[in-house]
This record gives structure tokens, sequence and C-alpha cells, in this order.
């Protein structure tokens, strides 16, 4: 069993390990980027839910981070009356990712048509025709950045084809997927990049517009903004979708699918490489692929901090009590390597069985394209392990510094 440390190398107390944590550009949390867990391990052990000094309760267990997701008396409602809302945040208020019941039972009900298992297993052949596209282009090429070339491009094609727009607008939809996801990062931005990522944010708020137009103009379609229209028109007039919420809806889709997929092919990548007896047995059976995707969606899930709720009032969590309007971040991250679930958590184990993880949250706000993003990986490492093995190009990877998500920089590998 791996063994980490209990109290921080360089003397640091928790509130002192968590206020880095919470500080994206602080010059010391270096250490904590490449790797949070061991400081994830002692936060759990001190307190799994730990009321910090700049606002936010963080809990680091699986049992209190499944109670989070289970009690629908949490609510979701994120950013309604806070005031420094940025235009993007308030578009994002309208999805169903921001909604408590009603309003969420109503949008989640009308956006789950579009992925239901039937549709989601007939992606299966697109997404084999992507990922079959993207190796031939990079067979003869010595090294490449697998991120860039690979991973990030496997959902942003899949999600120009299910939106329905050509394949030369995948670097227009690359740039609105980081900005939205950095708009929507709760850490401190630096104003001129805050203004960069609304700048780019509102071309993707007008070209859903826009799209949402013509495809009202030219009905029946097989897109998602087509199905979207008219699963709504359907309804009877409360309960359709307004231009504004298929917008927002359709930013969360693309938010969502294109970051977290991207991601967790690429740390999934970085684990075989790092992992080799893991490596080879993923390419000598095959068959393990759907049980190594869920590790790796335990071990080093994209979903770090994205498990946020608000108390509508006084409320034990644990053995804590949170108070009204508190805000509650879970770090998946943290729950998922809990010695209380995992035997050896901290051991990347392809074969492991036990509880499920919670990379994806959980209850009524349990992540709509799961399903989607799973596949996605596991068609990618499916042919991955038909193809010459890969290995690292670098001796150290970067890692991102966001809060909301854990993934890498840049990816270098060659083929062996």
């Amino acid at each position: 069993m791996t063994t980490r440390l209990t109290s921080h190398p360089q003397g640091r107390t928790i509130a002192e390990e968590v206020v880095l944590y919470l500080s994206s550009d602080h010059p010391d949390r270096a250490d904590i980027t490449r790797d949070p867990y061991p400081f994830f391990d002692r936060l759990r052990a001190h307190a799994p839910v730990y009321r910090t000094s700049l606002g936010p309760v963080l809990v680091t267990s699986y049992a209190e981070a499944q109670a989070l997701v289970r009690d629908r008396r949490w609510s979701r409602d994120e950013m309604d009356g806070r005031t420094g809302i940025t235009p993007t945040q308030q578009v994002f208020l309208e999805s169903m990712a921001f909604r408590d019941p009603p309003d969420h039972t109503r949008l989640r009900g009308l956006v789950s048509r579009i992925f239901t298992p039937r549709s989601v297993e007939q992606s299966r052949g697109h997404i084999n025709e992507i990922v079959q596209d993207l190796l031939s282009g990079l067979r003869e090429r010595d090294e490449f950045d697998f991120l860039e070339d690979f991973a990030y491009r496997v959902p942003l094609r899949l999600i120009c084809r299910l939106v329905g727009v050509p394949t030369d607008m995948e670097e227009d939809f690359a740039a609105w997927g980081q900005a939205l996801f950095g708009a929507l990062e709760p850490l401190p931005q630096a104003p001129e990049v805050a203004a960069e990522r609304e700048a780019i944010a509102k071309e993707c708020f007008t070209f859903f517009g826009d799209l949402i137009k013509e495809r009202r103009a030219n009905p029946g379609g097989s897109d998602i903004i087509s199905q979207l229209i008219e699963a709504s028109d359907a309804e009877d007039v409360d309960g359709r979708l307004s231009d504004l919420e298929i917008i927002a809806n359709c930013m969360l889709l693309h938010n969502a699918g294109f970051s977290t997929t991207k991601n967790l092919i690429a740390n999934g990548m970085h684990l075989f490489l790092t992992h080799p007896d893991a490596y080879d047995d993923m390419r000598a059976h095959p068959d393990v692929i759907p049980s190594a995707v869920e590790e790796i969606l335990r071990y080093e899930g994209p979903p770090r901090n994205s498990l946020l709720r608000i108390a509508p009032e006084d409320m034990k969590l644990g053995d804590v009590l949170i108070r009204k309007d508190e805000h509650v971040y879970a770090i998946l991250s943290a729950a998922n390597r809990d010695p209380e679930a995992f035997t050896d958590p901290h051991r990347f184990d392809i074969r492991r069985e036990g509880p499920r993880h919670v990379a994806f949250g959980g209850g009524i706000h349990m992540c709509l394209g799961a399903s989607l993003a799973r596949l996605e990986a596991q068609v990618a490492f499916a042919h991955l392990a038909s193809e010459r093995k890969l290995e690292l190009a670098t001796d150290q990877v970067e890692w991102l510094a966001g809060f909301l998500t854990r993934g890498l920089v840049s990816f270098p590998v060659r083929w062996a």
C-alpha cells in the first residue's frame, strides 16, 4: 500500500495549505497542482468537512460527498442573488446545471431526451470514424501532443457533428469551450484574462442564438438543437424551453462534454504511460477497457470540485453544521481516494471492484453526458490498444492550476 504524508513536509498548517489550494496563482502552489492527493489526505484526516477562512466549505470524504448529492434539500442555484455575475455566468444560470426543481425537472426532462441509451449508442459509429481518422494522421509522426492532437479533437469533432456544423468550425468550438470553462472558474482571474474569455464566450452565445433561428426556420433536422426545439415545441406553453434556455443548455453541453472528455482521455493515457503493467494489460485484454475507464475516472477524474451545493437552511453534513446560504464544494478527486471507501485508494487498478466513484456527481444533478463521455473514452482506448505503443516524450508534464478540473496543459508523446 502506498504511504502518504500525514503532515506537510514544510510544516505548513492545514489552514495555510487550504489557502494555497484556493489560490491558483500562488507561487508556492506548484506541488499541490502537480499532486494534490497528499494534501487531500491531510485535509480529510484533519476534518472531512472543513470550513475555510475564505468562505466555502470543503468536503473530502466519500460518505459526505454521497450524502451531499443524495439529499435533494441542498440547492444548486449557485449564482442567484449574487453580485458581480458576469454575462456568461448569467446565461449559464438558465441551464439545468444551476436550477433546482421544478425548473430543473422541466429542463432536464427535455434535454435528457437527446441522451437516451439508444441515441448515445448511435454515436459509436461516428466516434469510431473520428478516432480512426485522427490516428491515421498521427501514425507517420514520430512525436505529437496527445492532448492537442488527439484527446481534445475526439469530443470536439463529435460535438460539431452532434450540433450539425461543419468541421471547419472546430477551432471556433475549441476556443469557445476553453473560454466557457474559464468563465465559470471561481478562483480569481486577471481582469484582462476575464475580459478576453467573456468576449469569446459572447461569440458562442451569438452563434447558438443564430443557429436556433436557422433551425426554427428549417425544422426536422437530426442535430441536437433541432431535437431540443422539436421536444420543447411539443410541450404546452409552460413546459417549453425559451431560446435563452436552449442556448444556455447548448453552452452547458458543449462546455462539459468538451472539457470532461478531452481530460478523461488524456488523463487516462497519461496513467497508462506511467503504469506500464496496466498499459500492457489493457493492450492484451481489451475487454477490460470499460473497467479501466471507471478506474481512470476514480483515480484521476477530470471533474475535481464541480459538485457544489448551497444550504437553503441550516443543515448538518456529517458532524458539521452548515449555515444557510453557505457554499459547500465536494472535492470529488479527494472523495474518490478516500481509504474508508476504496481499498488501497492510491493504487491504479484497472480491474478494481468495489463502490462506484463520484466523478460524475450523483442524484438529480448526475452528469447527463456521462454515458457519452464513457463511450468516447472506451472507443478511443480500444483503438489505441491495437496501435503501436506510445511513450512519454518528456520527463514531467504540467497540470492545470484551476479549481474546477484536473487536466494536463500539454502531453508530448512519441511512438515506441
